[in-house]
């Protein structure tokens, strides 16, 4: 895994895993904590994307939400 998303998972704690399978022709996959989800995930807490930029940008505090 890249730097940028150790860095990634090491800063967001609501980031519980990122599985980057970009060599086995698939996405980087990121997995939040329980409670959490991707805004735009529809109640989704696994998103996959195509490349670490992406990651930064759908992981940030904003893009992301607890519920209780």
């Amino acid at each position: 895994m890249s730097k940028t998303l150790n860095t990634l998972l090491a800063q967001r704690g609501w980031i519980a895993h990122i599985d980057d399978e970009r060599s086995e022709g698939n996405s980087i996959i990121v997995t939040l904590k329980p409670n959490w989800f991707f805004v735009l995930e529809n109640q989704g807490g696994v998103r996959g994307f195509d490349n670490v930029r992406e990651v930064e940008e759908g992981t940030r505090k904003g893009a992301v939400y607890k519920t209780k």
